[in-house]
């Protein structure tokens, strides 16, 4: 009897035993998400920072940068033949029409060989149209007929060479413009491409500079610019070239305007600031102090999305001063991250503060 009681107290320990730890080991309650959520933005809160809703609005600009004023065509007039200059026509300022004699170098023995080599072409000629009689008689071969031809085109060949050279010594101007420089005197001997006469053409007159590679698209050939001269005088005339491959070394391209000088006022050379106006377009009015870069390196600004993310924006920058810009990039209306922005990343959540005011930040 002491035996069955012994075991069955046993039993009824390990009975309460077992249902004991179904209470001590018992799984852990899922916690409150919603509670943890809450703790963690109590200990980690959105940074703050300010924007500004900004719009885009017209914009319009000159293009302002240095030029240097250029002739429309330079010219060496060299001489095409030797011997001595017996006769000056035109002198260092003087305004030229194309065709106008120059200067003349003797002729020597040229006009004779002229005469000579007419002559032959007529004996040539005359050769040539009594084999062609005799061949179609039938009393010559089709051969001595092609040499009797080879005869009078090489006697022909002659005869141009010979006018040719004789022509050279008569130094015409090539184009419309002013003599800017001669070298030689009556008398002197002019050698085989020798400089004898610079000549320039002035009217119309070129302005060239360069524009950096953010402002070339804007320009457009044919717009009217404005050259503003160190003398203080204003000239119009359109842009008439722009580069299609930058200077390597400076990477600007280019451009060009032409302006009329019918009376020769503007010289070859001189310094010009030109102006160049820009079509309005839409663009963004920013303070430089909110602009930043990006891990490629790249140029922007950071704006806040409807749903508070910082979004990275690159952006285009169309003029600029030392308290603020205008760019392009950007949709038309924008929450745009004024202070703050660089303390916040692209794809954060963020809680915007909007500025009041009418500033730019």
């Amino acid at each position: 009897m002491k035996k069955s009681q012994s075991i069955a107290v046993t039993i009824a320990i390990i009975a309460v035993l077992w249902i004991g730890s179904g209470v001590v080991l018992s799984p852990p309650q899922p916690e409150d998400h919603h509670n943890i959520t809450e703790d963690n933005q109590k200990e980690h809160p959105l940074a703050e920072v300010r924007v500004r809703d900004i719009k885009a609005e017209d914009f319009s600009y000159d293009i302002i940068i240095t030029g240097r004023s250029a002739a429309d065509a330079k010219v060496d007039i060299k001489a095409e033949v030797e011997g001595p200059i017996i006769t000056i026509k035109a002198d260092k300022g003087d305004p030229v029409k194309k065709g106008d004699l120059l200067a003349e170098i003797e002729i020597q023995d040229r006009a004779a060989r002229v005469k000579e080599a007419r002559q032959l072409l007529n004996q040539r000629r005359t050769e040539y149209n009594a084999a062609k009689t005799l061949n179609q008689k039938g009393f010559n071969s089709d051969i001595r007929l092609a040499e009797k031809r080879a005869l009078m085109e090489a006697a022909q060949s002659a005869l141009a060479e010979a006018q040719n050279t004789l022509d050279k010594t008569r130094i015409k101007a090539p184009f419309d413009g002013v003599i800017n420089d001669r070298a030689l005197d009556e008398g002197a001997l002019a050698n085989m491409g020798e400089t004898l006469f610079t000549l320039v053409d002035l009217d119309p007159i070129k302005i060239t500079g360069f524009v950096a590679e953010r402002e070339i698209g804007a320009i457009k050939t044919g717009v009217t610019a404005t050259a503003l001269m160190l003398d203080g005088t204003e000239h119009e005339g359109p842009v008439t070239f722009i580069a299609l491959a930058a200077d390597p070394d400076t990477r600007t391209f280019k451009i060009e305007m032409e302006i009329p000088n019918t009376d020769f006022s503007i010289q070859d050379g001189l310094t010009a600031k030109m102006r160049i106006p820009v079509a309005a377009r839409k663009a963004h009015k920013i303070s430089p102090s909110v602009l930043s870069l990006n891990d490629e390196g790249k140029i922007g600004v950071k704006i806040v999305n409807d749903q508070d993310i910082v979004i990275f924006k690159p952006i285009t920058i169309l003029s600029d001063k030392t308290d603020m810009m205008w760019i392009d990039g950007l949709p038309d209306n924008t929450r745009l991250i004024t202070v703050g922005q660089e303390f916040v990343k692209d794809g954060q959540h963020v809680k915007p503060v909007l500025s009041k005011g009418n500033g730019l930040l």
